[in-house]
């Protein structure tokens, strides 16, 4: 009787997964979320014409997309089916509800079905790359993410490192996030002529395409690897400060501002808060965790590994580590890795103390508590960022009107820095008007003609001829 009411819970806890991820997307999708990248994308989608063809050719023809193939004639196909509804554009999300069925599948082969339910759960309201979440661009992030771990079950479970080696090159080929965990492929290879069949084929066929095919076949490719930044000694110590910061710091500062975000949080986000952490609760109460020690502690150390290679894209790029805005958007590999290493760590080291089963439960269903509200609040504040955006470029379109100003470059200044740090509805500084290329979908969705009117910030530009300044909801223009 007892394993049947759990077996119910589990099956109720995946049930209410699903739930909750339609609860989230559908938000993001009535309200219309476009921010930073997906603006530029979503103004691009009404100029698409030609064939499919030619225009996933053109598409791959970018700075952005030429090193990501795989990923980028996906998002090609999206935005090609986009371009006489924007609301198509959305799909893109799907994604990632996709990546939370093939981690709880391939995570449900190497662990209990308890424990796979709960690590697929607190990957999708962890703190870490919120952007992958909430952004149809980073579908790259999210297909990386589903071949790396197809790419492990191949390894691990099928000992098939043919598979294993496609899987992961089609990963890299989404985006670069997984590229220093080849390692853990390698270490999951037992046999060393198979060990250097795997490096060989995967890392030469991932160097072939990064240096060889993509500079030949696409003119605007761009090499993202810088490895000389790893020598800059200064460099190195930064990003090891920024990453202790962002877990020991960043990390619970972003669980505070959820918690005090549960005032403003609707009916059906106070059921699902509740009800999700009961249910793992109720899952894990009479759990056999002693008969796993083992199993968590290597467990433990293995996503431990992960975590640190991960972060070791940082010391070979010009990107930071950070829980904010729309650069944490590098962060997957350490998503993914960060939550098995909460989970095993948790457990192993409650198990280690002693600890009764439901003390871990307890635990368990705390650290639930806690992320669930904190992703919804990082989900308002998306919401809450698209329609400051919205109303930003409103009062701009009235003040332009009053002032007779029918074309030209407009710099507007609202201390954007100032405005992410003291904004209370801002979870993790959520991205909100910056950059140039974020203007002509705003100007187009608030009656600003962007053929006549460009829109940029005095920041990166300084010789603007019109300036505007937004404080206390009102636009005054200063020259």
């Amino acid at each position: 009787m007892k394993e049947k009411n759990s077996r119910n819970y589990q099956i109720l806890l995946n049930i209410l997964m699903i739930v909750y991820t339609l609860y989230i997307f559908l938000a993001i999708f009535k309200e219309k979320t476009l921010l930073t990248d997906d603006l530029a994308s979503a103004y691009g989608l009404e100029a698409i014409s030609g064939s499919y063809l030619s225009f996933v050719r053109s598409y791959l023809d970018s700075q952005t997309m030429g090193a990501r193939p795989v990923s980028g004639i996906i998002t090609a196909t999206v935005c090609f089916l986009a371009r006489n509804n924007e609301s198509v554009y959305f799909l893109g999300l799907l994604f990632f509800p996709l990546s939370l069925l093939v981690i709880y599948w391939v995570a449900r082969k190497i662990i209990s079905k308890e424990l796979a339910s709960l690590m697929t759960l607190l990957y999708s309201v962890s703190l870490i790359g919120t952007s992958i979440q909430f952004s149809t661009m980073m579908l790259n992030s999210n297909l990386a993410t589903i071949f790396f771990a197809l790419s492990i079950y191949f390894v691990y479970i099928r000992k098939n490192i043919a598979a294993s080696s496609v899987f992961f090159i089609a990963s890299v080929l989404s985006y670069e996030i997984f590229l220093p965990l080849v390692l853990l492929n390698l270490f999951l290879v037992k046999e060393n002529k198979k060990r250097l069949l795997f490096a060989v084929f995967t890392l030469g066929a991932i160097f072939i395409f990064r240096k060889v095919i993509q500079p030949a076949v696409f003119v605007h490719y761009y090499q993202r690897d810088e490895v000389g930044k790893v020598l800059e000694v200064k460099r190195v110590l930064f990003v090891i400060v920024l990453s202790l910061k962002m877990f020991f710091y960043d990390f619970f500062a972003g669980i505070y501002k959820g918690v005090i975000h549960l005032r403003k949080i609707n009916v059906l986000g106070i059921i699902m808060s509740l009800a999700i952490p009961f249910t793992v609760y109720k899952i894990f109460y009479k759990y056999d965790f002693k008969s796993q020690s083992q199993a968590l502690k290597k467990l433990s150390i293995f996503s431990l590994a992960a975590v640190i290679l991960g972060m070791s894209i940082f010391l070979f790029s010009s990107y930071i580590p950070t829980l904010f805005g729309f650069e944490n958007r590098n962060l997957g590999a350490i998503r993914l890795f960060y939550t098995l290493f909460m989970i095993s760590g948790v457990i192993w080291v409650s198990l280690k103390l002693k600890l009764q089963h439901k003390t871990i439960s307890i635990f368990l269903s705390v650290i639930t508590f806690f992320l669930v509200i904190t992703n919804i609040s990082v989900k308002d504040s998306w919401i809450y960022a698209a329609k400051f955006n919205n109303e930003l470029f409103s009062k701009l379109n009235t003040a332009l009107k009053e002032n007779n100003i029918e074309k030209g470059e407009i710099c507007l200044d609202y201390g954007v820095f100032e405005e992410l740090k003291s904004n209370p509805n801002f979870t993790l500084r959520e991205p909100i008007f910056y950059k140039r290329w974020e203007s002509p979908q705003l100007c187009k969705m608030n009656g600003i003609d962007p053929l006549k009117i460009q829109v940029d910030n005095p920041i990166d530009k300084k010789d603007c001829n019109i300036r505007f300044v937004y404080k206390n909801g009102k636009m005054i223009l200063t020259k």
